[in-house]
């Protein structure tokens, strides 16, 4: 089995509003994300704080709603809020806010990731996608209990400490993903404005 753990905590303040239920193109973003999700998956968590459990459950009745254990703690309690609610062996951890998710990508990074504890994208200048990457369940859960009882709070604290990890070249990824949209997340009106933009061009090359 494979799981999906999706970040959905943030507020989007920068956008007016909340974040995972802005809309693009006639639909929330965390819908592109959870239809990214489903193609790859058998199982699905979405992450929220608990005071937004209750409207997460009744706009997204379908989807398993886990609570953030620290609601406002960031990525690694996030990634492990989730990892501790899932069954499968290897999970994907993904944002809420990046439309433009490649299933063919997530499935080559899933391939990258068998018999190791992560498959991790890495830009040119070292930069790397904590939340585009595929984990060992075991070993992230793992990994992240250590990294908070030792009072780390960047997912980089868990990433750094896993045995065996494949770090992919974002470059690879361009034979899937020409143009890396994958990784293109919302944290802005300009960023939304620019996705508006993105599904205009692919409408008109379909």
């Amino acid at each position: 089995m494979l799981g999906a753990v999706i970040l959905a905590g943030g507020e989007g303040d920068r956008i007016g509003g909340d974040k995972p239920f802005t809309e693009l193109g006639g639909k929330n973003l965390v819908s592109y994300v959870l239809e990214a999700a489903s193609k790859v998956s058998d199982e699905i968590v979405v992450v929220v704080g608990a005071d937004r459990v209750e409207r997460f459950e009744t706009l997204l009745p379908d989807v398993h709603v886990a609570v953030d254990i620290a609601s406002g703690g960031g990525p690694l309690i996030g990634v492990y809020s989730g990892l501790r609610r899932l069954r499968s062996e290897y999970a994907v951890a993904l944002p809420c806010d990046s439309p433009f998710i490649s299933e063919t990508v997530l499935r080559y990074l899933i391939g990258k990731a068998e018999g190791v504890d992560a498959a991790i994208p890495r830009w040119p200048n070292g930069y790397l996608e904590p939340l585009h990457s595929v984990y060992r369940a075991s070993a992230a859960l793992r990994e992240c209990e250590e990294a908070m009882e030792r009072g780390g709070s960047r997912i980089h604290s868990m990433i750094e400490r896993l045995e065996r990890t494949a770090y992919v070249p974002v470059e690879e990824l361009r034979r899937f993903d020409p143009d890396l949209l994958t990784f293109f997340n919302i944290n802005s009106v300009e960023d939304l404005e620019r996705a508006e933009a993105i599904l205009k061009l692919k409408g008109r090359k379909k």
